[in-house]
């Protein structure tokens, strides 16, 4: 095995696909409180700028906001050679950027499924390989954070692409780890539960599924943003280095109750 230096919390390079809202604002909102150096990559320009004075003002020691449509590899590459120009560095990568449609499968025109797939699944695989690549050069190990979902192991008629896309998902993670630990980089899923964000805010703020999660989650509140951040920080921090090739939930116990 190739000796590789201790990874340091403090000044983490830090890339997080989708980092402008929701979930992925909420994961980069805790690397920023802990002072790292965050890329947050993103379709939108202006909402990734928007974010990267927002990080800056929450203790992010540098914010470099970049536009990567993440299913292009030429953009995935460039992303990846402007945060290594910029920063010298990569220590994480959090793939995160996903889309889900919410379309009955049985009407679900094939560009939405191919769409949904390109998007969830082969981009992280894109921005994966092409930060590995750079991690195994640099040779002082990395992290490698795969935001999936409960819907890997279940789903509904009108989420089949997500989950499937999501499950996908697990097992590229499960299969980058096997690859990737001899360089010291550790790869792990991050399964969210019901969490409040951009996406989900207008089903989850009805009346019938807000007190539906009184009944379905035992902690008994509707997960939020920075609840995936903490456990992102967690599997990027040196207490973890040797875990790898799990999928850790982040339900309130939500998969733990059987009814």
């Amino acid at each position: 095995m190739n000796r590789v230096r201790k990874i340091k919390m403090k000044n983490q390079v830090v890339i997080i696909t989708g980092g402008s809202q929701g979930i992925g604002f909420g994961i980069a909102s805790c690397f920023a409180k802990r002072k790292a150096r965050l890329v947050i990559a993103d379709l939108d320009g202006k909402r990734a700028e928007q974010a990267a004075k927002r990080l800056k003002r929450l203790g992010a020691a540098d914010v470099l906001p970049l536009v990567c449509d993440i299913t292009k590899r030429p953009q995935v590459e460039m992303m990846v050679e402007a945060t290594t120009h910029y920063f010298k560095s990569i220590d994480v990568l959090v793939n995160n950027a996903g889309i889900c449609p919410f379309i009955e499968i049985m009407e679900m025109p094939s560009e939405v499924w191919q769409r949904t797939l390109d998007i969830n699944l082969t981009g992280a695989f894109h921005c994966t390989q092409a930060v590995a690549r750079v991690m195994i050069k640099a040779r002082k190990g990395g992290r490698m954070i795969f935001i999936t979902s409960l819907a890997e192991n279940v789903t509904g008629p009108a989420q089949v692409d997500y989950g499937a896309s999501k499950a996908g998902l697990k097992m590229a993670m499960v299969g980058f780890c096997t690859a990737l630990g001899k360089y010291g980089i550790t790869c792990n899923a991050i399964a969210p539960g019901m969490i409040m964000t951009p996406m989900t805010s207008f089903h989850w703020k009805k009346p019938g599924p807000a007190a539906e999660i009184k009944v379905r989650v035992p902690i008994g509140r509707i997960g939020l943003p920075v609840d995936i951040g903490n456990a992102a920080v967690f599997l990027a921090s040196p207490e973890a280095e040797y875990i790898s090739g799990i999928t850790l939930r982040v339900d309130g116990g939500h998969q733990a109750r059987c009814v």
